[in-house]
C-alpha cells in the first residue's frame, strides 16, 4: 500500500510491505528495511487530556534502535474510509505532526476539490486503471459532483466526478479501456461552446 504523509510542510510518499515484523519500506523512492513492534503500555495522559493514548513502539531502522509513541488524533477506527489520519509521533522526547493517507484517497481527493465555474474542465484519471463504465455521453448537461466515469484500480471501483456544472463537450474513453494516470477522460465545458461547435458543424 502506497500513502502520502505531510510532516511540517513537507510531502512524502511511503510504500509498505509487511512480511511478518520486517517491513519493507520505501520513502521518496528510498529503499528501508523497519522492524517495528508494540511494546509495553500506552503513555499516561497529561491532566485534563482527553484524548487516545500514546501507544509504545520499538523501532529498528537501517541498525539503529528507536523507542516512540504514537497516538491518533482525528481520523482513527470510526471514521469514514480514506478519510486523512492526524497522527503525534514522539521520538527522543521530540514530538512531530504527521497527517497521513493512503495515495488512492489523496488522488480522489485532489480531483474532486477542483473548483471549475466557467471554461473546459478535464476530469483525468488519478492513477493508472481500467474504465469499467462510463456514465455520460457528448451534449448531457451534468451537474458538479455527478458521476462520469467509474474507473477500476487497486482492486476498487472509483467514481470519478464532474468537477463543475456544464455540458458533457468530449468523453475520450469506453467501457473496458485502460487507461494510464493522468490521462484525459472526459472533458465538461460550458453549454453555448457545445452549441457553437453544432453550429459550425452544419
Amino acid at each position: 500500500m502506497r500513502y502520502v504523509a505531510r510532516i511540517a510542510g513537507v510531502t512524502h510518499t511511503v510504500e509498505l510491505r509487511e512480511n511478518g515484523h520486517e517491513r519493507q519500506v520505501e520513502l521518496d523512492g528510498r529503499a528501508l528495511t523497519v522492524d517495528w513492534q508494540r511494546i509495553g503500555g500506552s503513555q499516561p495522559h497529561e491532566p485534563g487530556d482527553a484524548s487516545t493514548p500514546a501507544q509504545h513502539f520499538s523501532l529498528l531502522v537501517g541498525g539503529h534502535s528507536y523507542e516512540a509513541y504514537a497516538r491518533v488524533l482525528d481520523g482513527g477506527p470510526g471514521a469514514a474510509e480514506g478519510q486523512e489520519q492526524a497522527i503525534e509521533i514522539m521520538i527522543a522526547g521530540q514530538p512531530y505532526l504527521v497527517t497521513i493517507q493512503d495515495e488512492r484517497s489523496q488522488a480522489l481527493t485532489s480531483l474532486a476539490s477542483g473548483r471549475h465555474v466557467s471554461g473546459d474542465a478535464a476530469i483525468r484519471a488519478p492513477m493508472p486503471g481500467l474504465v469499467s463504465n462510463v456514465l455520460a455521453a457528448v451534449g448531457d448537461e451534468v451537474t458538479r459532483g455527478q458521476n462520469i466515469v467509474v474507473l477500476e484500480a487497486m482492486k476498487m471501483e472509483n467514481d470519478l466526478t464532474a468537477p463543475r456544472a456544464g455540458i458533457v463537450k468530449a468523453v475520450h474513453v469506453t467501457k473496458g479501456q485502460t487507461v494510464n494516470q493522468d490521462a484525459v477522460l472526459a472533458i465538461v465545458g460550458d453549454a453555448d461552446a457545445v452549441a457553437t461547435a453544432a453550429d459550425e458543424d452544419e
